[in-house]
């Protein structure tokens, strides 16, 4: 029997400072996603916990009722052992739900014993003390009422240190997922903990107990579970990282889930014709109508992501019913296609909407996320549909395996050059030839440039690409003789990336010194919207490399802003109309445009290449304007080295013509040979 004057301070300190985290979530609006939730679902305990330790050792001086009540005294602590009892299993639970085995434990019988029997075992021990009084009691000594101590304490003292070795062991196992900061800041709540119990233990009168376990909180918000980093800011949804972790976590339990990805596939042109504010207000109201929609529907949990670039994700998982889910989809959907008005903007939001089962559809994380980013491509707008009901055609294959294509074509040197003549119209000769790349997977064939060339882009693996062109091209002509081939040099496409490289003017004579190329024998090419998007440092790198004795063409002259004056402040000798166009002389009413354009850039004393020029009337209108060359199918197809030395050398000395009939590359359409230029716009 024990009478000992508490100090509860500390247990009030720990509820402020639970408070404070529970508070700062709900104002941020941190109560979405299942792993904020249980982490506040434990928070809320620990508060709970602290509240009934208080009340069994408050005083209540003046309440001479509550002071002298053996029952309000005994139920307060039968409370307070109940919710500290479940405690742990929370936090092992919080833990299972981070690192994915959380559904594993609830599916495995072996794992399922040795935490749901205990824990069974633990709470029908708590309860049993209320009839049995042999875990802790109390009882009046004279005018106060006493503390008894039971001969099963040390039962419910084992519980608890069961339960806290097997979070400890759980840790270890998850250590491989989880950062050395997140490890050791979990790892230090063990200390913690440890420390609080024992001098609680040894100084009855000090309540350091939950002290410690609001301390551990408190780290875990600070260095582990973030919640202020796993949500978007600008819809209040869960994050990208954390929808990466719960897709990692569905997969490595073994459950089965759904996610139902949405995407606003005009999302640049609203952010482009919107500021910011009513971009925001937009994003957060989809995301808000996808909730309240969906929530409908569920009987299971189901957790809403933001992943930027207007795709929003919802992982479906437990108990649900697939058809009335589809039902709000539909009507989601048939909502939006009217229109979305708000914030003096009517707008047309454009939406592709696509569920994928997992495992059954897609089994692996980075597979799903590199749906996710071409949704677009496999679905239309306004038609919802299933992953099952996608045509899975070869291109679908190559756009979800692009990346590992790419390495895998740098790793074993799968690229290779074609090269296209330039028929000059003043000497009717084939005087240059464009340098074009192509891509031969051993798995899936030929590879158009633009899949691979945007894919490099996005990775970085363009400067692998590039560099592989400039020393190929190199290599060939260090092998074939321009003299012997009637030539007077290649033209090569240089991308905003490669000219961004502080170094890139250095590696180009580097490549031209090994190769012992002349400066005269190259020409570089440059688009124009990427000469527009780093106007300094392309100009700067240009002006280096120009220096050394190498030109430069403006490509694809047309496709951007087009302001000439601009244009011209770079050192080009030739400037390239780009197909897009040329297209425009097949329209008469049209022409009178191009004849401006052409008589400018000829007064600035710049030769024109005409792309894409596919027929003898387009190629003679062009030529009364004063063009100088012409590059397309009607004069010839890229063809691989072999097949274009020999085009060459079979060629007439005196004067070429027009050879579209030529074996060449022609599994690339004409309208893709913009895209197989290695380029990137900013």
């Amino acid at each position: 029997m024990t009478i000992v004057d508490r100090i509860y301070y500390f247990d009030i300190c720990s509820i402020f400072i639970l408070l404070a985290i529970i508070v700062s979530m709900l104002l941020r609006k941190m109560y979405r996603g299942r792993l904020n939730r249980s982490f506040i679902q434990l928070a809320i305990v620990m508060i709970l916990s602290c509240i009934f330790d208080i009340l069994r050792a408050f005083p209540f001086n003046g309440f001479k009722v509550l002071e002298t009540s053996v029952v309000f005294k005994f139920v307060m602590s039968y409370i307070f052992c109940f919710l500290r009892a479940i405690q742990m299993p929370l936090l092992i639970r919080l833990y299972g739900m981070m690192s994915g085995s959380w559904s594993r434990m609830k599916s495995d019988l072996r794992i399922a014993v040795f935490y749901f029997v205990p824990l069974i075992g633990y709470l029908a021990f708590v309860y049993s003390n209320f009839f049995t009084r042999r875990i802790f009691d109390y009882t009046l000594a004279g005018d106060q009422v006493a503390y008894v101590r039971g001969n099963l304490m040390y039962v419910y003292d084992y519980f608890g240190f069961y339960f806290l070795i097997f979070s400890l062991i759980q840790l270890f196992f998850i250590r491989k997922r989880l950062s050395v900061e997140k490890f050791l800041a979990m790892l230090l709540v063990y200390p913690i903990n440890v420390a609080a119990i024992l001098i609680q233990d040894m100084y009855p009168e000090y309540m350091t107990a939950m002290f410690g376990a609001s301390l551990s909180v408190l780290i875990l918000a600070f260095f582990v579970f973030r919640p202020d980093e796993s949500i978007d800011l600008e819809t209040g949804l869960s994050s990208f990282v954390p929808f990466e972790n719960d897709i990692e976590n569905l997969i490595l339990s073994g459950r089965k889930g759904v996610v139902i990805f949405t995407k606003i596939a005009n999302d640049v042109e609203i952010r482009e014709l919107t500021d910011i504010r009513v971009y925001r207000r937009i994003l957060h109201s989809v995301g808000d109508t996808l909730v309240r929609e969906r929530y409908k529907s569920l009987l299971s949990s189901s957790d809403f992501y933001y992943l930027r670039g207007g795709l929003y994700a919802n992982i479906i998982q437990g108990r649900f019913d697939m058809d009335l889910v589809w039902k709000q989809v539909e009507r989601l959907v048939a909502r939006y296609s009217e229109g979305y008005s708000g914030a003096g903007f009517d707008l047309q939001l454009e939406m592709n909407v696509c569920a994928v089962s997992v495992p059954d559809d897609i089994s692996d994380k980075e597979a799903l996320l590199k749906f996710s980013e071409r949704i677009q491509n496999f679905t239309e707008h306004w038609k919802p549909v299933k992953y099952s009901e996608i045509s899975f055609d070869r291109e679908f294959v190559i756009l979800n395996s692009i990346d590992s294509i790419i390495e895998d074509a740098i790793k074993h040197d799968r690229f290779k050059m074609y090269y296209q003549p330039i028929y000059s119209l003043r000497e009717r000769k084939y005087k240059c030839a464009e340098a074009l790349i192509r891509l031969n997977s051993e798995e899936y064939g030929e590879i158009s440039p633009s899949i691979f060339i945007p894919a490099a882009e996005r990775t970085g693996r363009i400067l692998n690409i590039g560099d592989f062109v400039i020393r190929d091209v190199c290599r060939f002509l260090s092998e074939h003789s321009l003299d012997e081939l009637g030539v007077d040099y290649i033209e090569v496409n240089l991308s905003i990336i490669q000219c961004m490289q502080a170094d890139m003017a250095k590696k180009i004579k580097r490549y031209m010194a090994q190769y012992n190329i002349e400066p005269g024998w190259i020409n570089f090419e440059i688009t124009e919207t990427a000469a527009d998007g780093a106007y300094e440092r392309v100009l700067e790198t240009m002006n280096e490399i120009s220096s050394e004795g190498v030109r430069f063409s403006l490509d694809d002259y047309g496709s951007g802003y087009s302001n000439l004056h601009r244009v011209m402040s770079f050192p080009y000798k030739v400037i390239k109309i780009d197909k897009s166009l040329t297209d425009e002389a097949e329209d008469l009413e049209k022409r009178r445009i191009l004849e401006e354009a052409i008589h400018l850039i000829k007064s600035m004393g710049a030769h024109i290449v005409v792309e894409g020029v596919e027929s003898k009337e387009i190629s003679d209108w062009f030529e009364e304007q004063g063009c100088d060359f012409i590059q397309g199918f009607y004069y010839a197809r890229p063809m691989n080295e072999e097949e274009y030395v020999d085009f060459m050398k079979s060629l007439p000395d005196d004067e070429h013509l027009p050879c579209n009939d030529v074996p060449g590359d022609r599994t690339v359409p004409e309208e893709d040979e913009l895209n197989i230029k290695i380029k990137a716009e900013i």
